[in-house]
């Protein structure tokens, strides 16, 4: 093989291996950016307990605001808070309009599409509205002939309780507020939600308790980010989710939000599932 064969070939292999490497295998990491820029970009929507804005002051608040603020503190950085939708948020965590969406589930489908830290958030399960007087403790107890029950139609609830709920007569509307607007008129006997969204429900009804039926299912719920091919950000979030859940913080921020809008918290189950009852 002459020299200038030889060269050839080295200086082709070289160009090739550069075609190889990803382009963004330079580019930095979310956590640099999020640095650099001195802004954690959250993504928020009118969604109660996680995201409130005041119409009178249009700040941002809520359970996912006040996560979002813990993490922007830890950096040093700002926090910025940037209106999206549910159905919105992974394609604007996938545009780098946001870098986090607090209260996103980690379904496979949006594994799919974005990253997920491996420590939870904070865990929500089934609850129940049922009238003040009620001595329901069990699904079983819920699930007889002549009881009435409300859920959200098309939602994984609808279709949690479906399978359920043998007995009981299943009522579906379109939204909650609907559900509980039928409570409220005596149209059904127990609606059936997340817990979370059911204390909302229930600090502007003032009506009924909620309960955590037994068997209890915790649901983990996470933050939604990019997916980049350095795992400092995904990691950094993880160990900061994990230690504010192992100190209580979820619940804390959540007894917080309930004491702002005039409901006492005590009583109500919180966001750490280790302290349900």
């Amino acid at each position: 093989m002459n020299t200038t064969r030889r060269n050839f070939m080295v200086v082709t292999g070289l160009s090739l291996a550069a075609l190889t490497v990803p382009a963004f295998a330079d580019d930095p990491s979310t956590l640099d950016k999020i640095k650099a820029s001195g802004k954690l970009r959250i993504g928020v929507t009118s969604a109660e307990p996680w995201f409130f804005k005041d119409p009178m002051t249009e700040k941002w608040t809520g359970v996912g605001v006040a996560m979002g603020q813990k993490l922007a503190d830890k950096l040093g950085v700002e926090l910025v808070p940037v209106e999206t939708t549910w159905a919105n948020a992974v394609a604007a965590l996938q545009a780098d309009q946001i870098d986090l969406m607090f209260v996103l589930d980690p379904t496979e489908e949006r594994r799919k599409a974005v990253d997920f830290p491996e420590a939870p958030l904070f865990y929500y399960a089934l609850g129940a509205l049922v009238a003040e007087d009620s001595d329901a403790k069990t699904w079983e107890d819920l699930d007889k002939a002549g009881t009435r029950v409300g859920v959200v139609l098309g939602t994984s609830v609808d279709k949690n309780v479906t399978a359920m709920m043998k007995n009981a007569e299943i009522s579906r509307f379109s939204n909650n507020d609907e559900a509980v607007a039928a409570f409220a008129a005596k149209r059904v006997d127990v609606v059936v939600l997340f817990h979370p969204a059911l204390v909302v429900q229930y600090a502007r009804l003032k009506l009924g308790k909620v309960i955590l039926p037994q068997p209890v299912t915790p649901v983990a719920t996470s933050a939604g980010m990019r997916k980049e091919d350095n795992p400092a950000f995904k990691n950094w979030v993880s160990e900061q989710f994990a230690e504010l859940y192992k100190v209580g913080v979820p619940d804390e921020l959540f007894k917080a939000y309930m004491t702002s809008k005039g409901i006492d918290p005590s009583g109500i189950p919180g966001l750490v599932k280790e302290a349900w009852n």
